[in-house]
């Protein structure tokens, strides 16, 4: 028996325990040493972070610093302090965990900022000039290049090769990433084009049936623009799509200071005749309309005095007079905006008589307000049309509507 081989074998494997032995201790230090920093961290600096912000007179502290940020926060200091112990560990350390330590402390980095640049865009959110210029689409951009960094870094740091090397070897994946990054990209032109055409505000009402879209704008992203439709549903839109395709924005309507009302009322034709001197006498007890019947008297009662023949004379009609007081009715409305628009017309006439269209703005423009308003001109327009001798068209029990 060669005792020397024997003897030689044991100190081969002797060294190869030792070795393992001080890798597992190595990598249980680290561990003991990650798991306190985590557990100080998480249990205390949050609540310092917290408390000297609190002494600060600002609104900022509560937007900026939020629970994502302290876990990301605790994320960073944590591969910090186990680099660290590994530079003062005796004996040397792994360098697969040195390198992975890296990567994490990069991209803890990364992470922390995108979380503070969240807090910086809720900070910009709480002012008014955040839903005519937002800044979330930009703020995204920079999170995408810093992630593409992050990787370019990490890969450096595995590889060890030269950050030049990189990304001239980066130029023949440009299309893979074309391909990967579309959506990105043509959100990141959309968007700027949305905003320097300033097409786009947080709070408009869009519609746009392409996408089953007609509510708010809650949200406008790098890739999605979020809009809160009236049954409260959630239509989610790429933002491209915006500029490819076309949308109702009525955001000039909410800053024109009216809402337009255009509907109308169908007139039975047998019911629309010359006015009679009973009629008249009625009808000039209005406000509205005596000041209109005696002008409009005295220019008839001219016109006709060379007319023999009551044919060829002219004479006022109940139509004519009554849209002359709805019109008169509405510039007197305070409901009614009369700086826009203001008119009662007639269209053209069908098989379901003579549509009276009126034709003007609503001062109230919210919803539920303008329907109020349109619905009491109607009101009233239905109420007064007797009083002028017309009737609205509609069909009776015996007369079927004509086929389309």
């Amino acid at each position: 028996m060669d005792f020397t081989a024997i003897l030689h074998w044991f100190e081969i494997e002797s060294e190869k325990m030792i070795t393992n032995l001080n890798m597992v201790i190595t990598i249980a230090i680290i561990a003991l040493i990650g798991w306190v920093a985590y557990f100080i961290v998480r249990r205390w600096l949050a609540k310092i972070i917290v408390r000297v912000a609190g002494k600060v007179e600002s609104k900022w502290e509560g937007l900026l610093f939020d629970r994502q940020f302290f876990q990301r926060l605790v994320l960073l200091i944590v591969p910090v302090v186990i680099r660290s112990a590994c530079a003062s560990i005796a004996w040397q350390c792994p360098a697969a965990i040195v390198k992975i330590v890296s990567v994490w402390i990069v991209f803890a980095s990364v992470m922390l900022f995108s979380s503070i640049l969240d807090g910086v865009n809720r900070i910009y959110c709480s002012y008014p000039v955040s839903k005519d210029r937002p800044i979330k689409v930009f703020l995204q951009v920079i999170v995408i290049l810093l992630y593409l960094g992050a990787i370019m870094v990490a890969i450096q740091i595995f590889t060890g090769k030269d950050m030049t090397a990189l990304f001239a070897g980066l130029t023949a994946f440009a299309a893979v990433l074309m391909l990967v990054f579309k959506d990105t990209i043509l959100g990141l032109v959309a968007g700027v084009q949305l905003a320097a055409n300033d097409m786009l505000h947080i709070g408009d009402w869009i519609v746009m049936p392409s996408c089953n879209a007609d509510g708010d704008v809650m949200e406008i992203g790098l890739t999605t623009v979020k809009v809160q439709n009236f049954d409260k549903t959630i239509t989610t839109i790429p933002t491209y799509k915006l500029v490819e395709q076309s949308f109702t924005n009525w955001r000039g309507m909410e800053e024109s200071g009216g809402r337009r009302i255009k509907r109308s009322v169908n007139i039975d034709v047998n019911s629309i005749h010359h006015l009679a001197d009973e009629e008249l006498s009625n009808l000039r007890t209005s406000l509205l309309l005596s000041e209109y019947i005696a002008q409009k008297e005295a220019e008839l009662s001219e016109f006709n005095a060379n007319r023999g023949s009551l044919l060829d004379g002219r004479r006022l009609t109940n139509i004519g007079l009554f849209r002359e007081y709805m019109e008169t009715w509405l510039k007197n409305n305070p409901n009614i905006n009369i700086k826009m628009t203001c008119m009662v017309r007639q269209l053209q006439p069908g098989p379901t008589g003579l549509p009276l269209e009126i034709y003007c703005f609503s001062a109230r423009q919210k919803w539920v307000e303008y329907e109020q308003v349109q619905s009491d001109v109607f009101d009233h327009l239905y109420a007064v049309m007797k009083l002028f001798s017309l009737r609205a068209f509609q069909y009776s029990g015996t007369m079927p509507p004509p086929s389309a």
